[in-house]
Order: C-alpha cells, then structure tokens, then sequence
C-alpha cells in the first residue's frame, strides 16, 4: 500500500512538473490555471489559517490574494528536478509569503520609503556607536545616511510618536505636530539611487490611485507578476488589467507632474 501510494504521488508530481514547464516555455494559460486549480485547497488552507487567527484584522479575500502570489513564486521558481514534491514547496512559499506580508503591513503602519529609511538611521546609529565609543551626534548621522538632520529628526519623530496615526493628518490626537514631511531630503543626490524626497512623492502619489489601481500596480511593478497571471489572481479579463496599468500610469504622471 505505501508503495503504491508513493507511485501515486510520484505520478502525480510528474504532471505537475509537465504543467509547469508548458507555462514556463509556452506561456500556456491553461497551464498555470490548472496549476492553481490542483493547488487551491492547500493554498486556501494556509490562508484560512492566517484569516482565523490574531495575526491581522484583513479579510480573508485580501490575504487570498497575497497567498496567490506565494502560489505563482513556486510555480516559477521551482526546480523541476528536484526530489522534493512541489506540494512541499508551494505550501513553504505561500506560508513565507504571508509571513513576509504580515512583517511589512501588520504592526508598523508606516509607508516603505520611512521603514526603510528608519531602518537605515537604526543600522548608522548602532555602527557609529561602536566606531566612535559614543551615541552619534545628529549630524554625523545624517551624513551617514545621506539625509537632512531635520529629515533625520522627522523620522525619528513618525516611529517614536506612538500617537502619530496618520501621515495625512496635520496634528496628532494629543495635538502635538506631525512629521514634517518636506524637511526630510537628501544630502547630495546618488547615482541610480532616487532622492528620499521624490520616493516621498511617489508613494504618496500611489496612494491616490484606487484600491483595484493600487492592487494592479503592486502587483505589476512590485512582483513582476504578468497581466494574465494578475487578472487570474483578481478575476479580470487581462484587457481589463492592461486598460487599469494603463489609466494608473497616466493618474500617476500626472500627479508626480503636478509636485514639478
């Protein structure tokens, strides 16, 4: 019997390796949507898990899609000689990919460009206390990560204000000022690297987009997932999602154009 059953999962495994390379080396729709098709109950297993739990107040149908994403990484990241079942993998990226989801949306609700600038003042500031044998001053920190003082200080600010709830909001609920988001530039500008600033604007510029748009971008810049593989994930025609690329990239130039 358990030879059998090892049979069974091998063929089984077989078919799935097939399907992965006709959508691999063909781009074959029906491919990758029978791929998902097979591995939907695992993935809506992981999801509910998540879902149920105390993770996130998001709904399942969001947290839906975020699994998908982990689903079409395993699909095209999968080494299709390997021993391991492609079951096996799919399950570990789509529960990474909740995972790493949770660490960037689930408890610091600040946009990317400030966690990731927090997180290099963080890095500066330890680093420079060990090479100086003392906290940094303000100033060398600034010049370490290539920001303002009054940039350094503003973020600082936005991450040690509990109170701050909103980036959009002139005063906190304690009617304490919020961060001033225009002191916060860069030194000098950096070869292939985009001023802190302009990042500023463009997030902010993403945000005006609606929550489809948003959901479209995301997943077409940020994941580098096709126009089929998305309108798959969210149940739209792919003209759909090409006309939504589209109107999100002239509401984007046009607002970034306004800020010039």
């Amino acid at each position: 019997m358990s030879g059998a059953a090892a049979t069974t999962r091998r063929v089984e495994n077989d078919r799935v390796v097939r399907l992965i390379i006709s959508y691999r080396e063909n781009g074959d729709r029906r491919a990758i949507e029978r791929l998902l098709d097979l591995h939907g109950r695992i993935l809506r297993h992981i999801v509910k898990r998540y879902a149920s739990s105390t993770h996130s107040a998001e709904s399942y149908e969001d947290l839906l899609q975020v699994g998908y994403v982990g689903l079409l990484k395993a699909v095209q990241g999968y080494r299709v000689d390997s021993s391991a079942k492609f079951s096996s993998y799919a399950y570990a990226m789509i529960d990474g990919e909740l995972r790493h989801h949770f660490r960037d949306t689930g408890l610091v609700k600040r946009p990317r460009w400030a966690r990731s600038l927090y997180s290099k003042i963080s890095e500066a500031t330890t680093s420079l206390t060990s090479e100086l044998g003392r906290p940094p001053l303000p100033e060398e920190v600034a010049k370490e990560v290539n920001v303002t003082v009054e940039g350094v200080m503003e973020v600082m600010k936005l991450f040690l204000d509990t109170n701050v709830s909103s980036l959009d909001e002139t005063f906190t609920h304690d009617g304490e000022e919020a961060p001033d988001l225009s002191a916060i530039k860069s030194l000098q500008y950096e070869t292939f690297s985009l001023p802190v600033e302009d990042r500023i604007h463009l997030e902010q510029a993403l945000e005006s987009l609606s929550e489809l748009q948003q959901k479209v971008v995301y997943l077409f810049f940020y994941k580098d997932l096709s126009q089929t593989e998305i309108g798959k994930m969210l149940g739209l025609p792919q003209r759909k999602i090409s006309r939504i690329i589209a109107s999100s990239a002239r509401s984007l130039k046009d607002r970034l154009g306004s800020w010039n």
